[in-house]
């Protein structure tokens, strides 16, 4: 299969894998086709839960396994081509890590420990939101040609827009739950404040204060109250 085929089949899986929302899935296949489309040791995804100047690595996929700790030794120390990459928004090659050994003596110890040569981060950047990146490791020597950071920075660049979609998602949907989980909880302490007022023989908004009392007394909230009286005839 040639190099164009393997590209296109590696961007018609991560397709299907977007559109299955398996974020699992996508990153593992993401790393494995960086790896096989250029032709290098591995790779890894390193993403953060806030921003690369302060945040905490939210998730670390690597393929071989092996090669997390050395995507972790950056956050440990706070300096790498991964966050140097993040914080400035561009690709960065290194074609012998050793060389960098006074810029990130962390990160260079660790891949000389690993037998990692060389590699290339790219951000995964979405409408300048930076959320991690990607990089691609070699245990030999690579001079990284144009076509290879274009290959890594389509890949960093489909995910990302992936992960942030999935993210905003998430917050929107819990954000409907948040209402939803409001607008029942309205509707029973409704319910309830009319259960009490035909029971005294008082006006639902004095109704309200008994129950809002009660609650208080016995420090739990109005809508667990509520929820006593019109499901379980709790009376006050």
């Amino acid at each position: 299969m040639s190099d164009s085929e393997l590209l296109v089949t590696a961007l018609a899986e991560l397709a299907r894998l977007m559109a299955a929302d398996d974020t699992t899935g996508l990153l593992r296949h993401v790393i494995v086709s960086a790896a096989e489309l250029l032709e290098s040791t591995g790779a890894g995804v390193l993403r953060v839960s806030d921003g690369p100047e302060d945040g905490q690595p939210g998730a670390i996929t690597a393929s071989p396994v092996r090669l997390e700790a050395l995507e972790r030794s950056q956050f440990d120390a706070a300096r790498g081509p991964a966050l140097e990459a993040m914080r400035h928004g561009d690709s960065v090659a290194v074609t012998e890590i050793g060389k960098y050994l006074d810029v990130w003596p962390e990160y260079a110890t660790a891949a000389a420990q690993h037998a990692v040569f060389s590699v290339a981060s790219f951000p995964l950047r979405h409408c300048e939101v930076s959320i991690g990146a990607l990089s691609i490791y070699s245990t030999e020597r690579r001079d990284w040609a144009l076509p290879d950071l274009s290959v890594g920075e389509l890949l960093a660049q489909m995910t990302a827009g992936h992960l942030v979609t999935v993210e905003r998602l998430r917050e929107q949907q819990l954000l409907a739950d948040q209402l939803q989980h409001a607008l029942d909880a309205r509707v029973v302490i409704e319910q309830a404040k009319g259960v009490i007022a035909n029971a005294r023989n008082i006006a639902p908004d004095a109704a309200y204060k008994l129950i809002r009392a009660h609650a208080r007394r016995n420090r739990i909230s109005v809508a667990a109250v509520a929820t006593g009286i019109v499901e379980l005839r709790l009376r006050i």
